[in-house]
């Protein structure tokens, strides 16, 4: 039986007609990041993330009391139970006392279906303030499905009813601070559900302690040089430490290295680790020298680094720190100038260029686990002297070294990289006298001591790809 053109047309759905109960399923097996792109769609994905507008007749003095923090708490874990199978988002506002028109939003929040939780803090923060988080022991009826919980923007006024907020959140298993400019200290004390902890760009953060963590297992942190303790988190084994070049610290004669060095012990069992380029280098131009410590990363596993740039005393930093990572595998070298960094009044010292030479060309230490390394960013044709250094340091002291790659992201170029005796470069057209010779399949770079050169050779294969904040 032939169809017509008309009955085509009448039987044709397009994405504007699925109902609503079907998109509210469809946006249920998406990650939050992925389903809220869905707006885009189709006009009616937008019917999905109207949010639910509530307007609270409350002085904003008065959320400061205890009563008006339960009662804030109220409404949330009101708002988590409503649709548990559906994103939801939350505009709360307050009303002027004065008059019922106008009106102040005190915070938007999403809901996520992976028992998560993302609230956005709305106004300025007059005053600087602390925040103590203390995770209970016992269960509680508030948030007892809350696993995953991100703040944004914090201010002193929500900092006063957040403490009775944590205080509900017994099932917790991450929480994420994020650019809350008037955060100076955090405490964190908590139970044995959380696992990840994350601070990020908090631009006036002074102090972030940890006191008790038991099961923590992750923890992140990007933004100025703060002081930083962690005591009691045998669980720990994900750390990133991503300290811009600066400090929030009013008076800056009251930091001292050995606070980083304190931190870096308390660090010592981590297997996985990412640090800024420019703390290693801050470190070493105060005078600190790594492989003087009484201790060493025995179970570190993978290292990244990444820093906007790559110069001499940042790579003797580097490969200095690898002095006292005896089992590690994995290593990625990552050069981002979205990490630039401003300059430190601390950059006084000069590091002395003999001890750099030592630990570069001692035979004292030898990576012999090391199986991967990956360089991000570099810039071939620019910084090839600095690329060779690294690539020839790396090789001498990797004992099993498997496999070795460079990216260059913004050309979309991936190399495999080879070493190459002397012996053979009289095959390799031009090698003796060319410091960088192309072909079609290759690229030859010299080395430093012209023993040898390394090949370049184009891969398509799939990279490992390091995790990077």
């Amino acid at each position: 039986m032939k169809t017509t053109m008309a009955e085509n047309k009448e039987n044709h759905i397009s994405i504007d007609n699925i109902p609503y109960e079907i998109l509210y399923q469809i946006v249920s097996l998406i990650p939050l990041k992925e389903a809220a792109r869905t707006i885009i769609l189709s006009s009616s994905w937008k019917h999905l993330w109207a949010p639910v507008q509530v307007f609270v007749n409350m002085d904003f003095d008065r959320i400061t009391t205890q009563e008006s923090g339960q009662q804030m708490n109220q409404l949330i874990s009101s708002f988590l139970n409503t649709y548990e199978t559906s994103y939801q988002i939350l505009n709360l506002s307050f009303l002027e006392p004065k008059t019922v028109s106008e009106e102040t939003l005190f915070f938007k929040a999403i809901k996520g279906v992976d028992k998560e939780l993302h609230i956005c803090f709305n106004g300025e923060t007059p005053t600087d303030f602390g925040l103590t988080i203390e995770l209970p022991l016992c269960k509680n009826a508030h948030f007892c499905s809350l696993k995953t919980l991100h703040l944004r923007s914090i201010t002193s006024l929500a900092g006063s009813f957040l403490p009775e907020l944590f205080s509900s959140c017994w099932n917790l298993e991450t929480l994420t601070l994020e650019k809350c400019s008037g955060l100076q200290d955090i405490d964190l004390k908590a139970h044995g559900f959380l696992q990840k902890f994350v601070v990020l760009d908090c631009e006036n953060m002074e102090n972030v302690t940890i006191l008790s963590a038991p099961k923590l297992k992750t923890f992140c942190y990007r933004g100025t040089l703060v002081k930083t303790e962690l005591e009691d988190v045998p669980a720990l084994c994900d750390v990133t430490l991503d300290f811009k070049g600066s400090t929030a610290l009013r008076d800056h004669s009251e930091f001292d290295s050995e606070d980083i060095v304190s931190l870096l012990a308390s660090l010592k069992d981590v297997q996985v680790l990412t640090v800024s380029g420019w703390l290693l280098e801050w470190l070493c131009t105060r005078g600190v020298i790594f492989d003087d410590f009484d201790f060493m990363f025995n179970e570190l596993k993978e290292l990244s680094w990444i820093d906007c740039c790559m110069n001499k005393q940042k790579r003797d930093s580097l490969v200095c720190f690898l002095s006292i990572t005896p089992s590690l595998e994995k290593l990625f070298i990552k050069i981002d100038k979205k990490w630039s960094t401003k300059p430190c009044s601390h950059f006084h010292q000069s590091w002395p260029q003999a001890r750099a030479n030592e630990a570069t060309t001692s035979n004292d230490w030898n990576l012999k686990h090391m199986k991967v390394v990956k360089f991000l960013g570099f810039k071939i044709e620019e910084q090839n002297r600095m690329l060779v250094s690294l690539i020839d340091v790396l090789l001498k002291k990797a004992i099993v070294m498997k496999k070795m790659s460079v990216t260059e992201p913004e050309n979309k170029l991936s190399w495999s990289v080879a070493k190459v005796p002397r012996s053979h470069l009289n095959k390799m057209e031009k090698a003796s006298t060319t410091t960088c010779h192309h072909s079609k399949s290759s690229l030859l770079l010299s080395s430093l001591d012209s023993n040898c050169c390394f090949r370049l050779t184009p891969t398509g294969e799939n990279e490992i790809v390091p995790r990077f904040l």
